[in-house]
């Protein structure tokens, strides 16, 4: 089982948050992925919550590319661990 938990120099996303404020910017996933020099599908994981960690420099392009100026509203929340 794939270990999801964000290392250290990696941020989870939270997917659903980037699809709201992508296409609240009037994005689409074809224009943020060319300018983010990633493939179409790699935005469409991270939206759909396939993939949620990404690197800390791609989440820092990925905010300026969407012009959000708080790092925190990309941020998926940890998951709780139970005992």
């Amino acid at each position: 089982m794939p270990d999801d938990r964000p290392r250290p120099g990696t941020v989870a996303v939270h997917g659903f948050a980037l699809r709201m404020i992508r296409e609240a910017r009037g994005r689409r996933v074809g224009e943020l992925s060319a300018a983010l020099e990633v493939d179409r599908s790699y935005i469409a994981h991270l939206e759909n919550g396939s993939k949620t960690i990404v690197g800390a420099e791609f989440y820092a392009r990925l905010l300026a590319e969407l012009q959000i100026h708080d790092y925190r509203a990309l941020l998926a929340t940890a998951p709780r661990r139970h005992a």
